[in-house]
């Protein structure tokens, strides 16, 4: 008996560090955010790709669902359409132009440090 609640006390504690370990790699793999407060320019690098700047975070690179022509007219400014309470510039956010047309966000992540 006394051997059983011994090897039990050892599975609980095996099983709780565990637990710990798993919350801290979630954590540190939880998505950035970039922040629509923080968004300084949308830079188009093809149909559907742009460079994003943030005032804070760094570089982010933006892909929408389908080609983003509108974002290359010169005063076609945007405004964002954003799902997150959060506030975060994300998936399915939509880009709407000023000149008509619609941008949809397919994902946000940050560029690679050169």
């Amino acid at each position: 008996m006394k051997h059983w609640i011994m090897a039990t006390a050892v599975v609980a504690l095996v099983a709780g560090s565990s637990a710990v370990l798993m919350q801290g790699e979630a954590r540190a793999a939880a998505p950035v955010c970039l922040k629509i407060r923080d968004l300084g320019t949308l830079k188009l690098l093809d149909d559907s790709t742009a460079l994003a700047t943030s005032r804070s975070q760094g570089n982010f690179i933006v892909r929408m669902r389908g080609t983003c022509r509108d974002l290359k007219m010169i005063d076609n400014y945007y405004t964002l359409r954003v799902r997150s309470p959060e506030e975060c510039f994300d998936r399915d956010d939509v880009l709407a132009f000023r000149y008509g047309g619609l941008c949809f966000i397919e994902s946000v992540t940050p560029a690679p440090k050169k």
